[in-house]
Parts: structure tokens; sequence; C-alpha cells
């Protein structure tokens, strides 16, 4: 799944062209730019997080059934392989080095899904 770029280039340009001001006695006193990241308590966050796990949990699911990483043995007659909650991600793998480089490369191509 991708995102359409101009989806992209919206949420992008909502974060890049952020302005912040001090208040100094009831009198705003200069701008300062954003760097990065998502601002504490920014209404969009929550959706952006739904949409980046609806991704990450369809291609979690995916290499999981294709053995790109083993199920966690507690999880694996569930087909368990992630829960999300709120801002949080658990991810259950098979403790071993296949699985942790597996669950790696979902994650990054999760990343390049979303980018």
């Amino acid at each position: 799944m991708e995102l359409p770029e101009k989806f992209r280039n919206w949420i992008i340009a909502c974060y890049t062209g952020s302005k912040f001001s001090v208040s100094l006695n009831g009198s705003l006193v200069g701008f300062v730019k954003g760097q990065r990241g998502v601002r504490q308590g920014d209404p969009l966050s929550p959706y952006l997080f739904v949409i980046a796990m609806n991704v990450l949990s369809g291609l979690l699911d995916k290499a999981a059934t294709q053995g790109i990483f083993q199920f966690h043995p507690k999880c694996k007659k569930l087909n368990l392989t992630h829960l999300c909650f709120a801002d949080d991600l658990l991810v259950f793998c098979k403790g071993n080095v296949d699985s942790l480089v597996g669950v790696q490369c979902v994650l990054k191509n999760t990343m390049r899904c979303l980018i």
C-alpha cells in the first residue's frame, strides 16, 4: 500500500512549515522554526499513527505467513504478530536472529511505503 503523493506532500507541509512563538508578558516575541517531529497534542497525530499502523499491520501479518520471520511460540496458535494500543506497538516474534532480521526488514519496508 502506498499513500498518494499529494497526500504525503500535504502531511509533510503541515510539519515542515511550522513556526512557534514565545509569549512573554502576554506579547508574542519572535518566531522559531519547527525542526522535526510532530507537535505534542497535535490533532493529526492519532490519524497518522493509525495510517502507519494499518500499513505495518498488513506487512507484519503477510511476512509471518510467508515465513520472513517466525511467530513467537506463545502467539503461533493465534497467528498473533503484534498489538497496537493508543500510540504503542508490541511486536511478537521468535527470539532468534533470523526473526529479528525479518521484523527489521518489515519495518524498513513500512518506512519506504510511508515516505
